[in-house]
C-alpha cells in the first residue's frame, strides 16, 4: 500500500470517528507546516480599536468588579460623588479652623527680656525707694521714737500676752499687725534705721505689714515719694509663750516672703 493509500485510510477513519470536523492537513514537510502557519495568522482578523467616547463607560470598563477605589482623574462627578468629594476637605479646614481659634496665642520672644528685666527691676526699684533715691523736694519730720506704737482703739489690752521682734536695715520702718479677716489695724511699731526693738503684741494669728522709707513726713504720707509698702505673705502666729519676729535686711537665703503693695498705706 502506498503512501496515498494510507492517507485516505486516515482521513476516512477519523471521518467515521467525527474527528474530522476542523481537517487540517497532514504534511511531515516542515516548510509546509511553516508555510501553513503563517497563512493561518495572516488570516486571523485583528481586534479593532474602540474609541472610547462615552467618559462613564470607559470608566465602568476599567473599574474592576469589587472595587471601591477611585480610578482616574477625568472622571465626571454626580452629586453623590461631588459631596463625597468635598466633606473630607471641609472636615480638614474646620480640623485648622478650631485648632487655631481654640489654641492660645504664644508669648512672643520679645516679650520674655522684657519680663525678666521686669523680674530684676521691681528688686532695685523697691531698695531705690528704701534708700531714698526717687526725688523728693518736700521737707520732712522728725521720724516718731524707736519703739512706740500706736494701737487700735478697739483692741483689747487683756489679749497683749506676747512679744514682737523688729529688727531694721539702713532705713526707717514702721512694721504693722492686721486682722487677716477684715484688714483693720491692730497695732504699728515704729523703728529707726539699724535698730532693734522688742514690744508686748497681742495674741493671735496676724497680717504683718511693713513700711520703710529714709524721709518721714508724718503718719499721713508716710516717706513720700520713696515709701516702700509690702506685705508678708505668710501669717504670722503670737503666743503666749511663743512670739515672733522680722529682720528687714534682705538676704538671698531669707525665709519670710514678702510683696510689694500697689497701693499706698492707710493713714494711721
Amino acid at each position: 500500500m502506498g503512501l496515498d493509500d494510507r492517507d485516505y485510510m486516515k482521513e476516512r477513519y477519523r471521518e467515521r470517528q467525527g474527528l474530522n470536523k476542523n481537517p487540517s492537513p497532514w504534511s511531515f514537510n516542515k516548510a509546509e507546516r511553516a508555510a501553513a502557519a503563517a497563512k493561518a495568522r495572516q488570516a486571523k482578523p485583528k481586534p479593532k480599536k474602540t474609541i472610547w467616547n462615552d467618559k462613564k463607560a470607559r470608566r465602568e470598563a476599567e473599574t474592576p468588579l469589587g472595587s471601591a477605589s477611585w480610578i482616574g482623574r477625568d472622571r465626571d462627578f454626580d452629586e453623590y460623588d461631588q459631596i463625597a468629594a468635598a466633606y473630607p476637605k471641609r472636615t480638614r479646614r474646620n480640623a485648622r479652623r478650631k485648632t487655631t481659634s481654640g489654641s492660645a496665642f504664644p508669648l512672643p520672644r520679645a516679650l520674655i527680656p522684657v519680663l525678666c528685666l521686669v523680674g530684676v527691676g521691681i528688686p532695685i526699684f523697691a531698695d531705690m525707694r528704701r534708700s531714698g533715691w526717687l526725688p523728693d523736694f518736700e521737707q520732712g519730720v522728725p521720724f516718731p521714737e524707736s519703739g512706740s506704737v500706736t494701737v487700735a482703739s478697739d483692741l483689747p489690752m487683756a489679749i497683749v500676752r506676747s512679744r514682737l521682734s523688729v529688727v531694721t536695715s539702713d532705713a526707717n520702718a514702721v512694721v504693722q499687725l492686721m486682722d487677716p479677716g477684715s484688714g483693720r489695724h491692730a497695732l504699728s511699731v515704729f523703728v529707726a534705721a539699724n535698730s532693734r526693738v522688742d514690744i508686748p503684741a497681742p495674741v493671735g494669728i496676724w497680717r504683718m505689714r511693713v513700711i520703710e522709707g529714709r524721709k518721714w513726713h508724718g503718719s499721713r504720707d508716710f516717706f513720700g515719694p520713696n515709701t516702700q509698702f509690702e506685705t508678708v505673705a505668710q501669717l504670722m502666729e503670737f503666743r503666749v509663750t511663743r512670739g515672733n519676729g522680722i529682720d528687714l535686711h534682705r538676704r538671698f537665703d531669707g525665709n519670710l516672703k514678702t510683696r510689694m503693695m500697689l497701693t499706698g498705706p492707710e493713714p494711721l
